[in-house]
């Protein structure tokens, strides 16, 4: 069977997203659906002194039905060395490994007019850190219609899968669209559950941070192997 997930290209994604990433043969990003505002499209949250820190993307306005694909970014470029600036104090670990290091200043440094670009980017950048070996390709390059439920399946039929791994927050509305019998795919949902890891400068366990926490407080090897690992496995829907 060959197997596909589909995600929205959000900024420095939390290691669930990675987590489905693994698992697949191809890696759809849907950029060609509506965007959300005060999403995780464009922001995600790190650690500085032992609490969630945001850092968003800033983008210009757009009407409410604007694509990912067709967000920009505003043209005042402060928000990279404000990004960077946090990185740096919040992972020195990971601030300190030049390679690393400049692989990500000179993605975030890169002039990139559209968010979906930059996201995109960086989640290539971190596939490539983590081990992942899927395939990647953009949901506007299949120019495929419908939407829900039908729009993934036209996605599946499109890159040849028959199999669709997706998160288990959308097992609802696939659910009651009976996408495994529409699209004619074996549908298998994902669960992860971040577990504790070493974070400094807390008294408790902050999860759901970007997957940059893991990497920048315990390294690449533990990072891939946290999202990797088997016991946060794949669940049939039954």
């Amino acid at each position: 069977m060959t197997s596909c997930a589909i995600m929205q290209p959000t900024y420095l994604p939390w290691s669930g997203y990675f987590h489905l990433a693994s698992k697949v043969d191809t890696f759809v990003f849907l950029d060609d659906v509506q965007f959300e505002r005060s999403s995780w499209q464009s922001r995600n949250n790190i650690l500085c002194n032992g609490q969630a820190h945001l850092l968003a993307v800033p983008v210009k306005q757009a009407p409410l039905q604007t694509l990912i694909r067709d967000i920009l970014i505003t043209p005042d470029t402060t928000w990279k060395k404000k990004h960077l600036r946090s990185l740096q104090m919040a992972y020195p670990n990971f601030w300190h490994n030049q390679t690393l290091r400049d692989q990500f200043i000179e993605v975030i440094e890169d002039p990139c007019e559209a968010l979906a670009d930059l996201n995109i980017k960086l989640i290539r950048l971190l596939f490539g850190w983590l081990n992942i070996g899927c395939q990647t390709i953009r949901a506007s390059e299949l120019g495929c219609a419908g939407s829900r439920s039908e729009h993934l399946t036209h996605i599946c039929h499109a890159i040849r899968a028959d199999k669709y791994f997706s998160p288990i927050g959308s097992r609802q509305y696939l659910k009651e669209d009976s996408f495994e019998q529409i699209a004619g795919v074996k549908l298998e949902f994902s669960e992860f559950i971040p577990e504790i890891h070493a974070q400094s400068k807390t008294q408790g366990f902050v999860s759901h941070l970007s997957v940059i926490d893991v990497i920048g407080h315990c390294g690449l090897a533990f990072a891939e192997d946290y999202i990797k690992k088997s016991a946060n496995h794949a669940r049939n829907h039954n």
